[in-house]
C-alpha cells in the first residue's frame, strides 16, 4: 500500500508539473527535479517527525524516500563529485567564491538528480575558497 501511495503522488506531481509549465512533455531532467523535491519534502516530514518524538512517521517517510530513489539515477560518490568540481572550475575559469554562480551553471545539467545541491555547492565553496 505504501508503494502505491507513493508512486500515485509521484505520478501526481508530475501532472502538476505538467499543468504548470503548460507544455507538451516534462523533460527527464525535469522530472528528476520533481522527485528530488519531493524527497526532500519526505525528508522535512521525517526530521519533524523524530524532533516532535513520532518515531512511526519518521519511519513512514523513510521508506518512501526508499521508493522514490528506487526510480532516481546512481547518485554521484564524493570523489566524483569534486571530479567534476574541478573541471568544472576550470572550464568556468573560476578562482575566488565570487565565481560560484559559473561554476554551479557549468554543474547543474550533470548533477541533476544525481547529487544534492546543497552538498554540490558546499564543495565548490571548499574548492574555490583560497
Amino acid at each position: 500500500q505504501v508503494k502505491l501511495d507513493v508512486l500515485r503522488a509521484m505520478k501526481s506531481a508530475l501532472k502538476y508539473k505538467f499543468v504548470e509549465k503548460e507544455q507538451k512533455d516534462l523533460t527527464d531532467d525535469e522530472a528528476l527535479l520533481v522527485f528530488q523535491t519531493l524527497i526532500k519534502q519526505r525528508k522535512d516530514a521525517a526530521d519533524q517527525a523524530t524532533q516532535y518524538n513520532r518515531p512511526e512517521a519518521a519511519q513512514k517517510e523513510l521508506r518512501e524516500i526508499d521508493i522514490i530513489n528506487t526510480y532516481m539515477p546512481k547518485a554521484l560518490s564524493e570523489d566524483e563529485l569534486k571530479t567534476m568540481i574541478a573541471e568544472a572550475i576550470k572550464v568556468s575559469q573560476s578562482s575566488t567564491v565570487k565565481d560560484l554562480g559559473k561554476v554551479m551553471k557549468e554543474l547543474k545539467a550533470k548533477i541533476v538528480g544525481r547529487a544534492d545541491a546543497k552538498l554540490v555547492t558546499d564543495l565548490v565553496r571548499q574548492q574555490l575558497a583560497p
